[in-house]
């Protein structure tokens, strides 16, 4: 009896995280050394079979004069950190042309993927994103202020739905 209440009970543990699993998620670290909490904007959050984007959101970032965190990557094949592409996005308010602070893979950007798993039609991800992101504009990517730069490091969790 005992036996079967446990195996009940295991079985029980491991449905409830995939039925409760719902878009959504936080980020938290630090943006040009200051702790910061960030939330998942699961309406603009999205994956496909080969890319994720994620939009980060905290008022936080709007109080330093900073639009919504984004963080996209592609890959071939399965998702195991091997990425043909990433990148991280902060747009800078109130400029003119629209700047924004960015890096990539080129950039010496730093994406690590913690966990990653598929769960009824959404992606289940975690990670560390770490860099320095330059000012750029945002139109043609050109650096008019080299030293104009935010460094990052963020510990991410998400669930994401398929890109519909």
């Amino acid at each position: 009896m005992l036996r079967s209440a446990i195996t009940a009970f295991g079985f029980l543990a491991v449905a409830i995280p995939v039925a409760a699993a719902e878009p959504g998620g936080a980020a938290s670290g630090t943006i040009a050394g200051e702790e910061i909490e960030l939330s998942v904007w699961t309406e603009q959050s999205d994956y496909t079979s080969s890319s994720f984007s994620i939009y980060f959101r905290a008022s936080a970032l709007r109080e330093r004069g900073l639009g919504n965190l984004s963080l996209g990557a592609e890959w071939i094949g399965d998702l195991d950190g091997d990425f043909l592409s990433a990148e991280i996005d902060v747009p800078i308010l109130d400029t003119d042309p629209y700047h924004s602070y960015r890096a990539d893979l080129n950039d010496a950007l730093s994406l690590t993927i913690t966990s990653a798993s598929y769960q009824g039609g959404l992606l289940a991800i975690a990670g560390q994103v770490e860099g320095v992101l330059t000012s750029m504009d945002r139109i043609a990517l050109r650096n008019p202020e080299p030293d104009d730069t935010l460094s990052v490091n963020l510990t991410f969790e998400a669930v994401l739905s398929l890109l519909q």
